[in-house]
């Protein structure tokens, strides 16, 4: 029976070794197979990195010094660079090099920055710091597209959708956007890895989540929001089958949902500890920064009443909340539906598109609590700024991703396994791509580059650089200078600057303003001179005052301001600053300065802003090929010598309390007996297109482009004010255009009031 069955076993033993070597070539060639699978990823991914790269090397090739101060940052991002350069330098946490002490920033983003302070020197910081942040940006999409993999969402719509977010420029403005983006995208990526193996990627999620505030305080809505709806779900019994059932060290209730608790307690625990850090060093729960914009909101509204109603329209009408708002409803509704049908379900697909959109549902969770938050605390026009809504800007790109997830989630669940299943499935990816490729424009942020390339601009962050120059040659060595927004002219000067309006200033000092008891600490800090270089009137002027009162302003700055100038040319002193020239004139009513420079045919005229101390200045920005001798001269004019230069003779298509002309691709504004109370009031164009599809994809619900701008805000426009005459001007957008309603509008109770308005039909 031994020898019948030797060779028998011998064969057995022969053709187990043979099908061991064919399951051994086949798991080779199934994990060949799929990172074959995975090599359109990988390769998508090292795409959005390395347009991010040609990205940073296109900006930092066109840009120079003055684009980095005008263009892509905010004197607010100065406030981080000056701390910074500080905390490099061994200082802690100070803004005026030791005098104060001060928590005015969100620390994740400073103590990124601040390495680059021990390589390089101010100015090329600069550079080095806007080359990271836009890695950042680009590592925050990947982290993004890597979420959206784990979740199995289709490839193809983030291919579509998630190289807008280069296109947005607030992620590009210097300040903690590129780190949030960066940190919601690991958030979001540790939340699907959680679904997909939640004893491994517990203790991951619970440190993203600590870290989510650190980056911007209100982050905490985010992860607070979604490692609750984890801990719900486990603890309501109702998730999905395949990880309810336990298994070891799964999701079995008998663990006292250690896996869901985890990640929200890392979120409690990362807002207690910033909460607890702040009070015991700095004196003060939160950032002084926040807390003195409140202060502020709460003056403003005690002078001028506060409406609740009138501060939430303020916000509504900013852009950053209608379409917004919609799609965080959107997002929560989705999660809600693929929690209820998926709660008896088998299926892990069930539980990782589910944990996406409770991912996507945080960064929803963030933007109501940021909105709730600034309609209760502030005032609309103090909080109303582009970088903080980042969690909006992410969320809004991944609406359509979703929303294709979710629609083929729908046509699997319920027609099945069916092959036939395959097909609306693929259109409905096939629409969503299309969709996505029809609205993305893949060079937006080279466009944003070039757009700002050598184009003159009034912005108040360069008047404060040249001011910066001028106050580093007239004050004396031992100065400390007192002043108000003043990131740009802190990071530039020769001596400390202390910050006077309390943002990047102590507890103690806002504590003092509130009981109008500063004074006290000016003589503290050893203030000797003031400087304004603010957003008020004038806004393109820098003013030095002596800290004991002067009878004669304006003969202590010409005394001390002519022996330093670089130039002088028909009695107007000129400083020359590389590409930036600043004049300054005694008496400037009704005049204009006349720039002329080497090898110019044209000479360049700019309007005077007069300043309360007796003298105007006017400043420019010079092309490239620009040589000195620089000269400034004034040309004489009346205003409406000025006006008809500027209108050239043609008529006003609106007559009412402004005169409204179409000059070429803009809307100039005149009015010529005008006082303050003419250009408090905003002013509302409203641009109907010939083509809808002409208009940009979040306003084409509406029907028309909204150009809302306010007369002492900067950006395609140039605002004038001479010989008592206000003149303003914005650009119109390139397509075709079939109307315009304009006018200005005044907040009442319930609604708006319209001073004036007209319509214009090209």
């Amino acid at each position: 029976m031994s020898a019948y069955r030797r060779p028998w076993g011998r064969g057995t033993g022969l053709a187990a070794a043979a099908g061991r070597r064919l399951g051994a070539a086949a798991r080779i060639t199934g994990a060949q197979s799929a990172r074959l699978r995975h090599a359109p990823f990988a390769l998508f991914v090292a795409g959005l990195l390395a347009y991010g790269a040609a990205f940073a090397w296109h900006l930092l090739d066109r840009f120079d010094l003055v684009n980095l101060i005008r263009d892509v940052n905010r004197d607010d991002s100065f406030y981080y660079f000056q701390i910074a350069y500080h905390l490099a330098g061994g200082e802690f946490s100070t803004f005026d090099g030791g005098l104060t002490r001060t928590n005015g920033y969100h620390p994740l983003w400073l103590l990124l920055i601040t390495p680059f302070y021990w390589f390089f020197d101010k100015t090329e910081a600069l550079f080095a710091i806007k080359a990271f942040e836009i890695m950042l940006v680009a590592g925050g999409v990947a982290l993004v597209a890597g979420a959206a993999r784990v979740a199995r969402l289709p490839w193809i719509l983030l291919f579509a959708a998630l190289p807008a977010l280069y296109g947005n420029p607030a992620l590009f403005l210097g300040l903690e956007a590129a780190a949030g983006l960066f940190l919601l995208g690991l958030f979001l990526l540790a939340v699907c890895l959680f679904a997909r193996d939640p004893a491994r990627w517990r203790w991951p999620l619970a440190a993203a989540a600590f870290a989510l505030p650190w980056v911007r305080l209100e982050y905490v809505a985010v992860s607070v929001a979604a490692t609750a709806a984890l801990c719900l779900a486990e603890w309501s019994g109702r998730l999905p089958a395949a990880l309810a059932g336990g298994g070891r060290d799964g999701w079995g209730r008998s663990a006292p949902g250690l896996n869901a608790a985890a990640p929200l307690s890392g979120a409690v625990a990362g807002i207690l500890a910033y909460f607890t850090w702040n009070a015991v060093v700095f004196g003060g729960v939160v950032p002084v920064s926040g807390a003195a914009k409140q202060w502020l909101s709460q003056l403003r509204w005690e002078r001028s009443g506060h409406s609740l109603t009138d501060n939430f329209h303020g916000f509504l009408r900013t852009g950053f909340f209608d379409d917004e708002l919609l799609a965080a409803l959107e997002v929560c509704v989705y999660a809600v539906v693929v929690w209820w049908f998926s709660r008896r379900s088998r299926g892990r697909d069930d539980w990782l598109l589910l944990a996406f959109l409770v991912g996507v549902s945080g960064l929803a969770a963030g933007h109501l609590a940021k909105f709730a938050q600034n309609v209760l605390t502030f005032y609309h026009g103090w909080s109303r700024f582009d970088w903080q809504y980042v969690p909006a800007y992410l969320m809004v790109a991944l609406v359509v991703p979703a929303r294709c997830g979710v629609a083929v989630w729908f046509v699997r669940r319920f027609v099945g396994p069916w092959r036939g299943s395959r097909i609306p499935s693929l259109g409905i990816v096939v629409a969503g791509a299309a969709f996505l490729f029809a609205t993305m424009d893949f060079a937006a942020p080279f466009r944003f580059v070039d757009r700002h390339r050598d184009v003159a601009s009034s912005d108040w962050q360069v008047h404060a650089y040249m001011g910066t120059m001028a106050m580093n040659r007239l004050l004396p060595e031992d100065s400390v200078v007192g002043s108000w927004d003043s990131g740009v002219m802190a990071y530039f000067s020769r001596f400390p600057v202390v910050n006077l309006d309390g943002l990047v200033n102590s507890w103690d000092y806002l504590r003092a303003r509130k009981k109008r008891a500063e004074a006290a600490f000016h003589q503290r800090y050893g203030i000797t001179n003031l400087v304004a270089s603010s957003f008020w009137p004038p806004r393109d002027a820098t003013l030095l005052f002596e800290n004991p009162g002067e009878a004669d302003r304006s003969a202590w700055f010409w005394e001390r301001m002519e022996p330093h100038l670089e130039r002088q040319a028909d009695g107007v002193g000129v400083l020359v600053d590389g590409r930036l020239g600043q004049a300054f004139v005694r008496n400037c009513t009704d005049a204009l300065a006349e720039w002329t420079w080497a090898g110019q045919e044209e000479p360049v005229r700019t309007a005077w802003l007069q300043a309360p101390v007796g003298f105007c200045t006017s400043t420019v920005v010079l092309p490239h090929d620009a040589l000195p001798p620089v000269r400034a001269a004034v040309a004489a004019s009346t205003p409406g010598e000025y006006l008809a230069d500027k209108v050239g003779g043609r008529r006003p298509v609106i007559r009412s309390d402004f005169d409204v002309y179409v000059v070429e691709d803009r809307l100039v504004y005149v009015k010529e007996a005008c006082g303050p109370e003419d250009v408090d009031a905003p002013f509302f164009v409203a641009v109907y297109p010939i083509d809808p599809d002409d208009l940009p994809g979040s306003r084409r619900r509406h029907g028309f482009d909204n150009l809302d701008f306010r007369f002492d805000e900067y950006g395609d426009r140039r605002n004038v004010r001479i010989g008592g005459a206000c003149v303003t001007e914005i650009l119109l957008p390139e397509y075709g255009i079939a109307a315009i309603r304009t006018g200005q509008y005044v907040g009442v109770e319930g609604g708006f009031h319209h001073p004036w308005e007209g319509e214009i039909r090209p």
